[in-house]
Order: C-alpha cells, then sequence, then structure tokens
C-alpha cells in the first residue's frame, strides 16, 4: 500500500445483505511513522453503535499508542501503551489501569490490518500475531476474483482467514483491504471499500475549522504486487 500521502479509505457496511451503514479508514504519514483512524456508523446488528478506533504506528509498522472508543448502549473507552523500551504495555479502561510485560512484538486491531496485507505466505500456511488479548491466527487461502466499486471486471485478490473469530480479509495486489467478512449472530457483517482518496498535504476535514480536503487522486497509487516478496515484508513509515 502507497503511504506517501494521506488517504481516506471508505467502505460501505451491510449485514445480512441489508445495509449497515458506513466506515471510514484514514492513513496519515508522520515523521517517523503512521498514524490511522477508523471511524464507522453501524447501524446493524443493534443496537446502533458510533465507533472511533486510532492506532499510531512506528517506522516498523508496530503500535505505540491505540485508542478506540465506542458509543451505543453504554459508552466503552480503552486506551493501549505499548512500550518496547520499557518492557511494558499498559491497558487504561476507565480508572482500571493494567500493565502487561512487552515479550514479542504486539499488534492492535488497526496495525494488524496492515501486517497482514503485508504477509508473503503459501496457501495453507499460518502465521501467528501477538495481540494484547492473546493471539491471532492468520491462514492463506486460495486467491479469488473480485469485482471492487469501479471495476469493469472482476481482478484478483488475497485472501486471508483470521482466528479466532473466522474473520475474511480480502487484498488486492496493492495490498489495500478491499473487504471483510465476519460472521456475527447468525449472519454475515462485511465492509467492503468503494472508494480511496488521496489528500494533498496529509490534510483532513474537521468539522467547524473550514478546512477543505483536495482529493488529488481517485484511485490508490503503488507497484504491483512483487510475488518474490519476502514471508513478512518490513515495511518502514516515515
Amino acid at each position: 500500500m502507497e503511504m506517501t500521502a494521506a488517504q481516506s479509505l471508505r467502505y460501505k457496511l451491510t449485514y445480512a445483505g441489508h445495509a449497515a451503514g458506513e466506515q471510514r479508514l484514514l492513513l496519515e504519514p508522520r515523521s517517523g511513522g503512521v498514524r490511522l483512524t477508523l471511524e464507522a456508523q453501524v447501524e446493524l446488528p443493534l443496537p446502533k453503535t458510533r465507533q472511533r478506533w486510532e492506532s499510531e504506528l512506528d517506522a516498523e509498522g508496530l503500535p505505540r499508542r491505540y485508542r478506540e472508543r465506542v458509543e451505543g448502549g453504554g459508552t466503552r473507552v480503552m486506551e493501549v501503551e505499548f512500550s518496547r523500551e520499557d518492557g511494558l504495555v499498559t491497558v487504561s479502561q476507565g480508572k482500571e489501569d493494567l500493565a502487561i510485560p512487552y515479550l514479542s512484538e504486539m499488534h492492535d486491531p488497526l496495525s494488524l490490518i496492515l501486517a497482514i496485507g503485508e504477509l508473503d505466505l503459501e496457501v495453507g500456511e499460518v502465521e501467528t500475531f501477538q495481540l494484547v488479548g492473546g493471539r491471532a491466527y492468520v491462514e492463506r487461502l486460495p486467491d479469488q476474483s473480485l469485482k471492487q466499486a469501479g471495476d469493469a471486471e472482476e481482478k484478483p485478490v488475497r485472501v486471508y482467514r483470521l482466528r479466532p473469530g473466522l474473520s475474511l480479509l480480502y487484498f488486492d495486489e496493492k495490498d489495500y483491504p478491499v473487504r471483510l467478512t465476519q460472521k456475527v449472530g447468525e449472519h454475515v457483517f462485511e465492509a467492503e471499500l468503494v472508494e480511496v482518496q488521496r489528500l494533498e498535504f496529509g490534510a483532513r476535514a474537521e468539522k467547524g475549522r473550514g478546512e477543505r480536503v483536495r482529493v488529488v487522486a481517485g484511485e490508490p497509487e503503488g507497484g504491483a504486487h512483487n510475488p518474490s516478496r519476502r514471508r513478512r515484508r518490513r515495511k518502514r513509515y516515515g
């Protein structure tokens, strides 16, 4: 995925085949890293929720800080600070703080998506990632073809199965996460990429500030998928 300019990825959400809201993932290159911000309005399944996730990554794509706020049927807030220097991960939820040792590379939900996109596994191979709440196992499945928004024809995508949770993640040849599906209750929740906007000078629209975002490109940029890349590429940000 091209990371030299800020980008906004817009997804439509569906649940059991019905419209379920929208989410946007903003990628902002920073000095020595990148910041990811996901904002979502989820209408199904009930209760409706408003979600905001933020992740600040270092140059190696590993999180320094992660924040999560979910409103709907109550409010849940969580903050996580990753300190490789001190060997500690501090999790804050309300008035409670929990410190756990940082023993190996760890990810949050947003940094994990970028890390999976950088994998180069053969079909059937499995990669393990360490999260705050345990491990995630990512298995490469056979490639599929998808017709994405704005495309006249189907294009090949790489498919990964994520456990626990049995989610499926689909990436195009430029490593963009173009689709996510997950079984929620008796039905399937799905996020499908419908638009990529490249933002000039890392600008973003903020309500009340009159700031205008200029879209300088409507399609993602970047080189084609390189079949000779390593099992897990280490792309540097910033």
